[in-house]
């Protein structure tokens, strides 16, 4: 069974990137409740090696998303602390 989580995840995050957020937006930012879950089946299913290729690749591609999401708010974070230090 392969789930559609790859446009799901993917429209989610550009939705949120359009959205204009904050430094603070980004530095919290977290998947929706829905995608979590659908994560969390997938990560499950990996444990028990019951994936399938289709299913491998979109966690594969959640993966590579997951990646860039967490630089991008290390580095939101990072911003903001240097903010704080200018300011005192």
């Amino acid at each position: 069974m392969a789930v559609n989580l790859h446009q799901s995840i993917f429209t989610e995050l550009a939705d949120f990137l359009v959205s204009q957020p904050t430094l603070e937006d980004i530095a919290a930012y977290k998947v929706s409740s829905g995608i979590q879950q659908q994560i969390d089946t997938l990560l499950e299913k990996n444990t028990d090696g019951g994936l399938t290729p289709e299913e491998r690749l979109e966690l594969e591609k959640i993966l590579a998303v997951s990646q860039v999401m967490t630089l991008a708010k290390t580095k939101a974070r990072l911003k903001l602390a240097s903010n704080l230090t200018a300011m005192q």
